[in-house]
């Protein structure tokens, strides 16, 4: 597993004890507290919750095969982030939670909700609270916001981006909002243009929701606070339901005047990616290119070719990592064969593809490097796409 510290790199560090002395001293002064709006004490959501708008646990069916089972339990767990208890059975334990918090106070700098009745940041897991969620930082107040607000999570990650802020957002709009209730969403700053181009297809798609500018070195006190999350048997398993996805879907292609369906097959490229490169892409792209397909790289000028792709492939290979996140653009019964090194193996988009109704399969290179770098038996490969057949 790449570029991952060391305990011990983690503890001993500038900035981490800069934080333990910035919590010392400024966490147990409410004065100081407020003043840096530094709070390093978490508060689960349900117990800062003014309203209950959703609180279902479930054992939900994995839908995985036993091969399937085998390969998560076995070769992913211990890659996939935060994994939590899960032996391997045909059900996982998940908790679909929307409350609203009220008052609530946004803070831009950790993109987190302040609950001030409970004196912490809203988070699931509260022995979390580090320095991601807690920092000393002078914060500017915003004007006061009045109504139902919701703080988008600060991401630079396309696959985060779409399944961890728009889809659960949609997935509210459609099951719960009132019709005639607004919602402020704040964004935070996004490199991605595409989390700001699906916030504002959200705002003409929905009437009542507004976008605002959330900078991170600022604060609002907003009326009342929307909390959504999904938690499942491993953090790399999304709240990822079939509808609001394909809703989320249709907005982009109709912006895009694009028709889904097509027969292509696409080698989805990282390019000069350094992290998790192909060393012998050239050779496996020979192989893919007799078989029908076109090779493609994502970037962040060309989204528009990226929704246009995978919603017209039949097959998609790709090595793994966040433009993957394009599966949700994908018809259901595409075949996705995802390429892995053998040693970093995750469940993400396996998940996924059973929750959108994908036909997911992968292949294991050789271990990779320190950055991942990999080669891929290119036997593997041609076996694979002979099994295919000739493109429709």
């Amino acid at each position: 597993m790449a570029r991952v510290k060391s305990g011990f790199r983690k503890r001993f560090n500038i900035r981490y004890w800069r934080w333990l002395l910035a919590r010392a001293i400024i966490g147990r002064i409410g004065p100081l507290r407020r003043r840096f709006s530094f709070y390093p004490r978490g508060v689960d959501p349900a117990i800062a919750a003014a309203l209950v708008i959703e609180d279902r646990k479930t054992e939900l069916a994995t839908a995985f095969t036993p091969e399937e089972s085998t390969f998560v339990r076995d070769r992913c767990w211990p890659y996939d982030t935060l994994a939590r208890q899960w032996t391997g059975g045909i059900t996982v334990p998940v908790q679909e939670l929307a409350v609203t918090v009220k008052p609530a106070e946004l803070l831009g700098h950790v993109s987190r909700i302040f609950a001030p009745r409970q004196q912490g940041v809203v988070i699931r897991d509260v022995q979390w609270v580090n320095w991601n969620f807690a920092r000393a930082k002078r914060l500017r107040a915003l004007p006061a916001l009045s109504g139902r607000c919701h703080l988008l999570a600060r991401t630079d990650n396309y696959y985060h981006a779409l399944f961890e802020d728009l889809v659960p957002v949609v997935d509210y709009i459609e099951r719960f909002h009132p019709r005639d209730m607004p919602l402020t969403l704040l964004l935070p700053p996004s490199r991605l243009e595409s989390l700001n181009l699906g916030c504002a297809l959200l705002e003409q798609a929905y009437p009542g929701v507004r976008v605002v500018a959330m900078p991170d070195d600022a604060k609002v006190a907003v009326e009342e606070a929307l909390w959504l999350s999904f938690d499942a048997g491993n953090a790399e398993w999304s709240f990822a339901d079939a509808a609001p996805v394909r809703r989320l879907a249709e907005l982009f292609r109709a912006h895009y005047r694009v028709e889904p369906g097509g027969g292509r097959r696409i080698f989805f490229s990282r390019g000069g990616s350094k992290i998790r490169r192909l060393l012998n892409e050239e050779a496996l792209w020979d192989i893919a290119k007799a078989h029908g397909f076109e090779r493609f790289e994502a970037r962040g000028d060309n989204h528009a070719e990226q929704v246009r792709l995978f919603s017209q492939a039949d097959v998609v290979v790709g090595v793994h990592g966040a433009g993957l996140g394009n599966l949700a653009f994908c018809c259901p019964g595409t075949q996705v064969i995802e390429l892995f090194p053998e040693n970093f193996t995750k469940s993400t988009y396996l998940w996924l593809s059973k929750r959108l109704g994908l036909d997911y399969s992968w292949l294991i290179g050789e271990p990779g490097d320190y950055d991942q770098a990999f080669a891929l038996n290119e036997d593997l490969l041609r076996d694979k796409l002979e099994k295919l057949g000739a493109p429709s």
